[in-house]
């Protein structure tokens, strides 16, 4: 009981990309069936003019990890290329042969020089066969930003080849443990840059993005005279002023929030007899209505990206499972069969599927996914540690979640399909939980 309710519970780059030619010699890639494979593409060592070395690595660090963890691309490794690393930008002067006997089909080509605020990163993209240009980009920032602009040319592979919306300049939210409380804290989605939103010496919990960015519920309880056990409340923090105050604290427990697609309203766990059920509040904290009524614990709403319908976890046939329902708590749809502990249900926004948290039968937890249309579950995570808590980026093509793998509970961004994991690249001395991927904002 305690594991479901705890589970419950910007612009800064200046873009300026130049037109890619009218005829791209690249198709769009077919992402979604059995034929999909990912595209073998070169990344070749970034030229820097005066002092830019260190920011051009920086930028190539961010674009190789973000194509590596995207699951679209397979990269060529940078110790297996033949070409000279002094080669031009190009064309003239590029040994195609070189690049295709690595098994390369694209090639990123960028150099770095000094704009008016900081590093300014011209990246060119070619076709190996067809020997041309098919996409031209000038991306400048401050130097901090240096892997943001790795970021930004990853998004707009990610758009060229799939017509689909890349995520790496979204950020994340998540639980950074301290000695004796747990903060929210927030980064860029490879865990760079990260800073905290709360410091309030309590418990701080389940962060939930607002649907534009602007802020975060989470759930926040700490030990009184009152409530020695602690009162799970749900806050919210404005990140644009960082001022956080308390959103819901009806009953003995409020915990889980998520908000609806459209910002208009949360689902959240409230307990008011002892039996956790899930409720629905306007997002001004009026308007609370209950949409569950059975025995048991129902907890961890979770809406689809229509806002049509909530998941969420239920015993109410002996063990935990995932469940959906209406948004009004109508046609409930029991929707896990197999394993006996699941939980902790994210909606992709692709609508499809569901990530979840599992235990199997050796007493671990690892990440599954269920198709919402025919039941079908996919196991992500296997082997690798406890893996809990699965969050989509807003483009449903990655997946990221808790691992203890390393030893201390850190995130790992991963794969729709788990074939490729990565770890984020947060300070290791922290335990990290709980995270919650950002919606695309302006």
């Amino acid at each position: 009981m305690l594991r479901i309710l705890a589970s419950a519970v910007t612009a800064l780059l200046v873009a300026a990309p130049s037109l890619a030619p009218a005829q791209s010699s690249q198709p769009v890639l077919e992402i979604s069936g059995a034929s999909f494979r990912p595209l073998p593409i070169a990344i070749a060592p970034p030229i820097a003019v005066g002092d830019e070395a260190a920011a051009a690595d920086e930028i190539y660090e961010a674009l190789t990890f973000d194509l590596q963890v995207s699951g679209l691309f397979e990269v060529v490794p940078r110790k297996a290329f033949l070409a000279d690393p002094r080669e031009p930008v190009g064309p003239e002067g590029i040994a195609w042969t070189r690049w295709s006997d690595v098994g390369a089909e694209s090639l990123v080509k960028f150099e770095v020089t000094k704009g008016a605020q900081g590093p300014k990163a011209s990246f060119k993209l070619y076709g190996i066969a067809s020997q041309r240009l098919d996409l031209g980009s000038t991306l400048e920032g401050r130097r901090a930003d240096a892997r943001r602009i790795g970021h930004r040319f990853a998004d707009e592979l990610v758009k060229h080849f799939t017509k689909e919306p890349g995520a790496f300049s979204t950020r994340v939210a998540f639980v950074k443990r301290a000695k004796n409380s747990k903060e929210i804290w927030v980064a860029d989605f490879d865990g760079r840059n990260a800073a905290p939103v709360t410091d309030r010496g309590g418990i701080s919990l389940l962060p939930a993005w607002s649907p534009n960015g602007a802020e975060l519920a989470f759930t926040f309880f700490k030990k009184s005279m009152e409530y020695p056990n602690g009162h799970p409340q749900l806050w919210k923090a404005n990140l644009g002023n960082g001022r956080s105050s308390a959103f819901v604290g009806r009953g003995d427990l409020n915990s889980g929030a998520s908000y609806s697609p459209d910002g208009s309203k949360v689902a959240f766990t409230l307990s008011t007899d002892g039996n956790p059920e899930i409720y629905v509040v306007n997002a001004d904290g009026s308007g609370l209505k209950r949409i569950t009524h059975s025995e048991g614990i129902n907890a961890s709403p979770s809406w689809s990206p229509d806002g049509k319908r909530i998941a969420f976890v239920s015993d109410r046939h002996g063990t935990p499972q995932i469940f959906v329902m209406d948004a009004d708590g109508g046609n409930v749809e029991r929707l896990t069969r197999q394993g006996n502990y699941n939980q902790t249900p994210a909606w992709s926004p692709r609508g499809d599927l569901i990530a979840f948290t599992a235990r199997d039968e050796r007493i671990v937890f690892d990440i599954f996914v269920v198709d919402v249309a025919t039941k079908e579950v996919k196991r992500i995570t296997q082997d690798q540690g406890q893996n809990e808590h699965p969050a989509w980026a807003p483009n449903g093509r990655m997946l990221m979640f808790s691992s203890d793998r390393g030893g201390k509970k850190s995130l790992w961004v991963s794969s729709a399909d788990g074939n490729v994991q990565r770890k984020l690249g947060l300070a290791d001395d922290g335990e990290y939980t709980d995270p919650a991927w950002g919606p695309f904002t302006k």
